[in-house]
């Protein structure tokens, strides 16, 4: 069997590579061709304009029409990655039996049908199969619009591998690594798992509805991953866990074997670790193992908010958290605590004083703008207002209020200074 494979632009007012890569669309290619399927893939995204130390950087741009919804947004609209001349060639050089197509943010699903448009013109008839975030969070609303023969679901994979005659072993497939050299030419970062789910249920999180339960990859798998790529010279290393600490007896043995190894790299966690679970040796590890600029997961130090959204941390936690780091020889400014920006009703006041207590602790502040996602608890008290999934973009709250929107960009000006100076040691 031959398929097509297509990771879709960003469609968006802005959009940086914070180390993106489409995981979990990987690992099923990469399953599938251990199954005798012949992969082609594209990767719209795949083409950067600069890149910083740690493989990030600016997506290539081409600003485009806005969407009419969005109209009133006093920002220029983008199509991010590879132009539609260079998709188009490479699309035109494949002859598939299938064609697959992955989603995420679902505010992003007019690229999904741009692709679409481009794919009916060059391979009319061949079925084309849309899974991901936005299909599966907005399930509805890509069935009315979008035009794929089949849509599925992150939890409904049997009749996906139906498809291709190919048993569905749920511990095989998420137990399956990316195989990055069969996709990319290059690579700047890997982007790796020890695992799948979480066990907590925030109410402004959706992975519980993106995935089923909560899946360890054999330690031994990881090992062998990161070994590998190492051996292949990259040097920055990406977790997309969503609870890589939990039931930390795992994660320290992983990090006793890295240790082992005697390897020179770099660990990313752009998903946020759990504060909670962070003992001093667990720190020691993680200083000792090369992970550059930790991120913890806050949110707010509001007590009434955190029970609210999780009761993931409390401030006594917090305080704790930053002396273990410190004990284990992270410096102020070396690692960074997320705080919640732009959910409905914030107190702008009392975020400053969140910022400028955790600045007082030798922490760097990572404002996570908030974006309303549907099926998540949060979500139900506003799901009349947000019918069309363009309006979950996190951008249309502030652009709408012009005193808002300067406030946005002071207090993200204020946090980013604030950041600077502890990286000077000041």
């Amino acid at each position: 069997m031959r398929i097509l494979a297509i990771n879709p632009w960003i469609y968006d007012f802005a959009a940086y590579d914070f180390w993106l890569k489409p995981y979990g669309f990987l690992s099923i290619l990469s399953y599938l061709k251990t199954k005798q399927n012949r992969i082609d893939f594209i990767d719209c995204l795949d083409k950067k304009i600069s890149k910083d130390p740690f493989g990030r950087g600016k997506y290539y741009s081409e600003r485009i029409a806005k969407p009419k919804l969005l109209e009133s947004v006093p920002r220029y609209f983008k199509r991010y990655g590879k132009t539609i001349a260079e998709v188009e060639s490479e699309i035109k050089k494949t002859k598939p039996d299938f064609i697959l197509i992955t989603s995420s943010m679902t505010y992003w699903y007019p690229a999904i049908s741009e692709v679409i448009k481009i794919l009916k013109t060059h391979h009319p008839g061949t079925p084309i199969i849309l899974g991901g975030t936005y299909a599966t969070l907005c399930h509805s609303h890509a069935e009315s619009i979008i035009g794929c023969d089949y849509l599925f679901e992150n939890r409904k994979l049997n009749g996906f591998f139906e498809l291709f005659n190919i048993g569905y072993e749920p511990k095989e497939l998420f137990s399956t690594l990316p195989r990055y050299e069969d996709f990319y030419h290059k690579l700047d970062y890997v982007v790796l798992r020890t695992s799948w789910g979480c066990p907590f249920s925030c109410s402004y999180c959706a992975i519980n509805e993106l995935s089923d339960g909560f899946f360890r990859i054999s330690q031994e798998k990881v090992i062998k991953f990161i070994l590998k790529y190492c051996r292949k010279g990259i040097g920055d290393f990406v977790f997309y866990d969503d609870a890589l600490l939990y039931e930390n007896k795992y994660i320290k043995s992983l990090l006793r074997k890295i240790l082992e190894a005697k390897i020179n790299v770099r660990f990313h966690t752009p998903n946020a670790l759990h504060l909670r679970f962070l003992d001093e040796e667990t720190a020691s590890l993680l200083k000792r193992t090369g992970f550059t600029n930790p991120h913890f997961g806050l949110e707010t130090l509001n007590p009434s908010l955190q029970k609210k959204w999780g009761d993931k941390v409390n401030l006594s936690e917090v305080e704790k958290g930053v002396k273990t780091l410190k004990k284990a020889g992270f410096k102020n400014g070396e690692f960074s605590l997320y705080l919640l920006l732009g959910y409905p009703d914030q107190d702008l006041e009392e975020l400053k004083k969140e910022i400028d207590f955790l600045n007082s602790q030798g922490a760097r502040v990572s404002l996570a703008e908030f974006a309303i996602t549907p099926k998540t608890k949060i979500f139900k008290d506003y799901e009349n207002m947000f019918a069309d999934p363009l309006l979950h973009n996190n951008s249309i709250f502030f652009s709408s209020r012009p005193q808002a929107l300067k406030e946005f960009y002071w207090i993200k000006d204020y946090t980013r200074q604030l950041n600077k100076k502890l990286s000077a040691g000041q």
